[in-house]
């Protein structure tokens, strides 16, 4: 696929015809484009994450019962997500707990320079940012009132400076929805950058700014559309973390978008639609708004893809 500016990128998706357990609920590309981290799970509690070369081949890693929750940037460690965190080395077989006894870990994300982990407990009362030791660097307390249940979606820009997440007011197993925050890693300082009764999710930086992009959900009343995406109603949102300026990138009237990711450049996004009653993967240029279809015929498995050069 290419973009408005004549970049050419590959997207890397599942094919709906997967046979095994469960659904794709995340899947990752490492820093450097040869592997692929897939989570599956279900409605059961089923998780199962598994790490394979991009161009196919033996998986080179695998882990029950956990959430895939990052790459190092050496492409070989990554971060698994069960009720505490470790870190896993699909080289060497190593693995490495880095959260106490006693923590229930709830989301977790990897600085970009490999040398912090960023993650929020089950009592939502705090975000915790450790070394890849687990020495405590910085904990970040929640706003005396909570603004939802516990921050999700954490996600780190790429210079390191802000993390952003969604204070989930679903409590949705798949998806968490509310308002968009961001915090100053070296001081702490934390503010809204959703508008009041907005539901934002899936946030995610460009990495060539500090620009988030997320999906703002409009019909939070249909709990049928939480598992049933074919129902989704919401849009792409770009803000700008420091200006706090919002721009709307899709407007799919009445219809969906979920799982966005940037292209690597900044200049496009990928993301899942329901455009058309049908679910597909599209393009859309962020400088002129332009859309293209990237897939036909729902050939891939529906929640979510990703993109690498």
């Amino acid at each position: 696929m290419s973009t408005a500016r004549g970049n050419t990128f590959r997207p890397v998706f599942i094919s709906k015809d997967y046979t095994g357990s469960g659904e794709l609920c995340d899947m990752r590309p490492s820093p450097d484009g040869q592997k692929v981290a897939l989570h599956l799970c279900n409605t059961e509690g089923m998780s199962l994450v598994i790490i394979a070369p991009v161009n196919g081949g033996r998986a080179v890693g695998e882990a029950r019962g956990g959430w895939f929750r990052g790459w190092f940037p050496d492409s070989n460690q990554w971060l698994l997500m069960g009720d505490h965190l470790e870190v896993l080395n699909s080289d060497t077989g190593e693995a490495r707990r880095i959260t106490p006894e006693g923590e229930t870990v709830t989301d977790a994300a990897v600085s970009p320079d490999g040398k912090a982990v960023a993650y929020t407990i089950i009592q939502g009362d705090r975000l915790k940012i450790i070394d890849t030791a687990g020495n405590l660097l910085r904990e970040i307390l929640a706003p005396s009132s909570k603004p939802g249940d516990r921050p999700e979606g954490i996600t780190w820009s790429s210079d390191g400076l802000l993390i952003a997440y969604v204070w989930d007011q679903t409590v949705i197993q798949f998806n968490s929805f509310g308002p968009l925050w961001v915090a100053e890693t070296q001081t702490g300082e934390q503010r809204q950058l959703s508008p009041d009764k907005m539901f934002d999710g899936f946030p995610i930086w460009d990495a060539q700014s500090h620009q988030v992009l997320v999906v703002r959900r409009e019909n939070m009343e249909d709990r049928s559309a939480d598992f049933d995406l074919s129902k989704l109603i919401s849009n792409l949102w770009i803000v700008d973390a420091d200006t706090q300026e919002w721009r709307q990138l899709t407007d799919l009237n009445g219809q969906g978008a979920w799982s966005p990711i940037w292209t690597p450049d900044g200049s496009a996004v990928v993301f899942m639609s329901n455009m058309g009653n049908q679910l597909n993967s599209w393009l859309i240029n962020v400088d002129d708004r332009s859309l293209q279809q990237l897939t036909f015929d729902s050939p891939i498995m529906p929640r979510t893809l990703s993109v690498i050069p």
